[in-house]
């Protein structure tokens, strides 16, 4: 028979305090683990942007009066000049497909795009070689790079050239992004020619499809190479004299720098103190250990910050990138051995003349540099639209047609980068009382239809008779 139960006050009475104070305990303890991991997401997200203030405040500190010190002293030894010839030249594509959200399609503000050489120069005889790589810019679907022309400000940049003198643009990425490329849909394909590419990589072949914007840019810009600078007891390890130069004068009043950086210094140590000790929940010595260790770093603040950060925070990480990049835009510069160039040994992407959709029209054409080179973009259009005539008329009949017929299916289907260099040779075909009557037609419907200048037929007449007597061609 089971025993009866004690009264309820006699059971309480039973319960020592140590039972009490173990009840308690447990309890706060399992309230305290519940609310410790409720707020630990909220606590990474304010301490992640806490550091992320406070780490900005020191890069720019740290850039306003000690870089410029350690840069004067680095760089006083360099006083050996070289010309740096570039032999290879690319733009490197950094992106990592891992990055992207969830089933998103839009990549582009997920990479970033620098431009690299690989420089040959001599010293004492010899041969040697050295690769830099220039400001880091976040990529997007209108980023152009046929303008591209310098790795930092004062170092100059271009691409290797075919054997007209035209600049040959070339990318280079990691084969996992391009495989990714490769496999997915563009995001958008708005602004792109018809058919549609189905492919993100189809879709950036087709956005830098633009060989007559390069062959301007090319036949205008003149390639002087890189004037190097080094210390002569140290002559594989070469900088550009722009950079040189630069980084030993500094850019601002080192005194105002100085005071600069005080102020800005103390607001990141603020800062930095405080998103530590909020991540931490440390103080006293050990906290100042934390927070001091990380800034011996400083020097190399642009890569150590984000890393860092991505461990509180990615949202935070990603900002931290994208600013810093900003504040280091016009500075930033990496120097290396060839073979530890960003990218150096990527997937290659290449635009030429002769591949692409204009390899049949403006591909076609055998083009000379002139020398001297053309000093401004109109006179090397210029040049390439007189070029561009002097070809088209030493085509037959046949072969005339069949160029004005593919420039103006080109325009229907949306591109529109070489007509325009077509329109003197159209325009000369109708004057020319000589030419085949198809010739004449076809260069007559393509200037109307596909240059993009606007001609009426009123106009069209008055050109084939300022040549041909008044006479017009029968069924034109």
């Amino acid at each position: 028979m089971p025993a009866p139960h004690p009264p309820k006050d006699q059971a309480e009475a039973s319960r020592t305090p140590v039972d009490d104070t173990l009840a308690t305990d447990l309890r706060e303890w399992g309230l305290d683990r519940l609310v410790g991991l409720a707020a630990s997401p909220l606590m990474k997200l304010l301490s992640g942007f806490i550091l992320l203030v406070g780490g900005t405040f020191l890069a720019v500190a740290w850039m306003c009066w000690p870089q410029q010190m350690v840069d004067a002293h680095r760089y006083a030894p360099f006083t050996a000049t070289a010309h740096g010839r570039i032999v290879d030249g690319w733009l490197a594509l950094d992106f990592d497909p891992a990055k992207l959200p969830k089933d998103s399609r839009r990549w582009q503000p997920y990479a970033t795009i620098q431009a690299c050489v690989l420089v040959a120069y001599a010293e004492r005889g010899r041969g040697r070689q050295r690769a830099f790589c220039g400001n880091r810019f976040s990529f997007s679907d209108d980023f152009r790079i046929d303008n591209w022309d310098t790795l930092a400000p004062g170092v100059p940049f271009a691409f290797l050239r075919d054997g007209s003198g035209i600049q040959i643009p070339q990318m280079r990425m990691s084969k996992r992004a391009l495989e990714w490329l490769s496999t997915h849909p563009p995001y958008d394909t708005f602004m792109l020619g018809k058919p549609a590419p189905t492919t993100a990589l189809a879709a950036l072949r087709e956005q830098y499809d633009r060989p007559l914007t390069f062959a301007i840019a090319s036949w205008s810009r003149t390639d002087t190479g890189i004037p190097l600078r080094y210390d002569p007891r140290r002559p594989t390890l070469p900088m550009p004299s722009g950079i040189v130069e630069a980084r030993r004068t500094g850019g601002m009043n080192r005194t105002i720098s100085l005071i600069v950086t005080l102020i800005l210094g103390a607001i990141g140590v603020f800062a930095w103190r405080a998103g530590i000790r909020l991540l931490t929940g440390q103080s006293g010595v050990l906290l100042w250990a934390l927070i001091l260790l990380p800034l011996l770093a400083l020097p190399w603040w642009s890569d150590v910050l984000p890393r860092m950060l991505r461990h509180v925070n990615s949202d935070a990480a990603d900002i931290a990138q994208a600013m810093l990049d900003d504040i280091n835009r016009v500075s930033r510069l990496t120097a290396s051995a060839p073979a530890d160039a960003l990218l150096v040994n990527g997937e290659r992407l290449q635009w030429t003349r002769e591949t692409g959709f204009y390899a049949d029209s403006f591909g076609k054409l055998r083009l000379r540099l002139p020398q001297p080179q053309p000093a401004t973009p109109e006179a090397a259009f210029i040049e390439l639209q007189s070029q561009a005539r002097e070809a088209v008329g030493k085509l037959d009949a046949p072969a005339r047609v069949a160029l004005f017929v593919r420039l103006r299916n080109l325009h229907d289907a949306g591109h529109d980068d070489v007509q325009r260099l077509f329109t003197p040779a159209a325009e000369a075909t109708l004057r020319d009382a000589s030419a085949d009557a198809r010739a004449r037609r076809a260069a007559r419907e393509f200037l109307i239809f596909a240059s993009g200048a606007g001609y009426s037929d009123d106009q069209l007449d008055h050109i084939e008779r300022t040549q041909d007597g008044g006479a017009t061609v029968p069924g034109v």
